[in-house]
C-alpha cells in the first residue's frame, strides 16, 4: 500500500509539471504564430491579427484617425484570449502549477522519511523535482514571453501605421478632395451659365406670357387679312 501511495504521489507530481511546462509551450507557439503571421498580414488567416485588423479599421473611421498606434497594439494584445484567459494569466497559472508540483514531490519526501524510507527510495522525487524546474526554466527561457510580445507589438504597429493608415488616410484625402472637386465644378457651370452671351445663332427659349400671346395672335390675323 505504501509503494502504491508513493507511485500515485510521484504520478501527480509529474503531471503538474508536465502541464506547467505545457502551458508554458503554448504561449510561446501561440506568439510565434502572430508573429510569422504579420509578415504576411494582408492575406493571414490568423483570427486574432484579423480581429485587430479589422478593430483598427473600425477605431479609425469612427474617430478619424487613431492618434497612438503603439497603445492600441498594447491595449489590443493585453486583450488577447487563449482558452478564456489572458496570456499573463497563463504565465502566472504554468509557474504556480509547476510549485504545485514540486510541492507535491516534496511531500512525498516526507512521507517517505516518516515512514522510514530509504535515501535510494526517496532518490527519484529529488530528480523529478530539479529535471521539472530546470526544464520550466529552460522553455521559459526559450520562449521569452517578454521578448516575443515586443516583435509582435513592433510588427503590428509597423503594419498598421505603414500600411492601413496610410491607405485610409489617403482614401479618406482622395474622397474629400473628390468631392471639393465636384463643388467647384458646380460652381464654375453655375457661373459660367449666369454670364456667358446669348448668340443671335443659338436658339433661345422664349417665353410668353398669356396676353402677350393674344397680342401676337391678333397682329397675325391682322396681316393675314
Amino acid at each position: 500500500m505504501g509503494n502504491i501511495n508513493q507511485s500515485l504521489i510521484m504520478a501527480i507530481a509529474i503531471i503538474l509539471m508536465t502541464i506547467g511546462v505545457l502551458y508554458q509551450i503554448a504561449i510561446g507557439v501561440a506568439y510565434q504564430r502572430m508573429i510569422q503571421a504579420t509578415d504576411t498580414m494582408l492575406g493571414t488567416d490568423n483570427k486574432l491579427l484579423k480581429q485587430c485588423k479589422e478593430r483598427f479599421i473600425q477605431c479609425y473611421k469612427l474617430n478619424g484617425g487613431v492618434s497612438n498606434i503603439p497603445i492600441f497594439v498594447d491595449k489590443y494584445i493585453n486583450r488577447i484570449r487563449f482558452m478564456g484567459m489572458s496570456v499573463n494569466f497563463i504565465k502566472h497559472l504554468s509557474g504556480q502549477i509547476m510549485m504545485a508540483g514540486v510541492f507535491v514531490a516534496g511531500f512525498g519526501v516526507c512521507k517517505g522519511i516518516v515512514e522510514g524510507k530509504r535515501f535510494v527510495d526517496l532518490l527519484p522525487f529529488y530528480i523529478v523535482s530539479l529535471f521539472g524546474v530546470y526544464l520550466f526554466l529552460s522553455v521559459s527561457s526559450i520562449v521569452d514571453m517578454p521578448g516575443r510580445r515586443k516583435i509582435l507589438k513592433t510588427n503590428l504597429t509597423d503594419y498598421l501605421e505603414n500600411h492601413i493608415a496610410e491607405r485610409l488616410e489617403h482614401g479618406i484625402g482622395d474622397k474629400e478632395k473628390l468631392q471639393w472637386e465636384l463643388e467647384q465644378e458646380r460652381e464654375t457651370t453655375r457661373k459660367v451659365r449666369n454670364t456667358r452671351p446669348v448668340y443671335e445663332d443659338e436658339e433661345a427659349e422664349v417665353s410668353f406670357t398669356e396676353k402677350e400671346a393674344k397680342e401676337l395672335e391678333e397682329l397675325l390675323k391682322s396681316f393675314m387679312m
